[in-house]
């Protein structure tokens, strides 16, 4: 066990830039752009505003409670949406990571160091897998967190500046500090979701000999022209969108998050009037659903073949 924590430290230190660094850039960019977009809104109503017609210069006279109430519901509903970014940053840098996770250690020729070591080569890969769809999806998680707090804070207060006081309508909505843990509730399902892309680019890292992204992206990408090629020429009765959703597509895009909506048993309502507890409930119970379909396991059972495959071709492809 304690080997394992180091070597999850190791992968950690290693590509800490794209799993720490890179998310928190991308939140500050958007906490900056938010903070000098409320400022120069702020700025522009010293001469009055029109709302509904009429010319004010501070919101406290145009906007009753009721209205409050509503504007807290709706935006602590999409608060956490405003962080996407930072997941879809973090999905990009799992993708890299996974696709030179073993070829560089080849290419390199630190992998003969790490041979030396009483380390196996189940340990090894599988420490990768674990840092892929475990730690980076909970490192992301939290700096994700982070900055839509901050954000909600920034608009508490610039809405204060312009005569509302929404601190009490927003910090009192349950939404604000269950909506993180139901994203957190979603990680399993991400993690069983990811497994193919994960293990389909492992398996490229183990064995190519040199560009694996072309490797790890043009081979399902040409197996899909040529499926598309053969059900045009041949007028075959193949389901070409199907196999470029559910093959090609879980194959490079499963790292990406929410994916799995887009195959679930239902379909998202995003009724914000049901408030942010609700929207996030749903998003949650349609997340776990995924595990009653074939879809998530079959992906799940293929990437774990994968990543046997890489473990396997780690233990002899030493040549760069």
């Amino acid at each position: 066990m304690n080997t394992f924590k180091w070597l999850l430290k190791r992968e950690y230190w290693e590509h800490k830039g794209a799993f720490f660094w890179a998310p928190v850039v991308v939140g500050a960019i958007m906490i900056l752009v938010i903070t000098v977009s409320l400022i120069i809104a702020l700025a522009g109503m010293g001469d009055g505003m029109k709302i509904n017609g009429v010319n004010v210069t501070s919101l406290a006279t145009a906007v009753t409670p009721e209205q409050v109430s509503a504007f807290a519901a709706k935006f602590i509903f999409g608060y956490a949406g405003v962080s996407m970014p930072i997941f879809i940053v973090v999905g990009i840098g799992v993708f890299f990571f996974c696709l030179g996770a073993l070829f560089d250690e080849r290419r390199d020729r630190s992998v003969l160091f790490w041979k030396s070591l009483p380390l196996s080569d189940n340990a090894t890969v599988l420490s990768k897998v674990a840092m892929a769809i475990v730690i980076a999806p909970v490192i992301a998680l939290i700096i994700a967190t982070m900055t839509s707090l901050i954000i909600v804070l920034t608009v508490c207060v610039a809405a204060a500046v312009a005569g509302v006081n929404v601190f009490g309508a927003v910090l009192t909505n349950p939404g604000i500090y269950v909506a993180p843990l139901q994203l957190a509730a979603i990680l399993p399902i991400y993690a069983l979701w990811a497994l193919p892309t994960v293990g389909w680019l492992l398996m490229v890292s183990a064995w190519a000999r040199s560009k694996p992204l072309l490797w790890a992206v043009g081979v399902p990408i040409m197996t899909g022209i040529l499926v598309s090629w053969a059900h045009h020429l041949f007028s075959f009765d193949w389901n070409v969108a199907w196999f470029w959703k559910n093959i090609v597509g879980r194959m490079l895009g499963s790292v990406l998050p929410g994916g799995w909506m887009s195959v679930g048993p239902g379909t998202f309502a995003g009724d914000d009037d049901a408030g942010a507890l609700t929207a996030f409930s749903e998003v949650l119970v349609q997340s776990w659903q995924m595990l009653g379909g074939a879809n998530i396991w079959l992906g799940a059972a293929t990437g774990a073949a994968m990543i046997y495959a890489a473990i396997r071709l780690r233990g002899w492809r030493d040549e760069g």
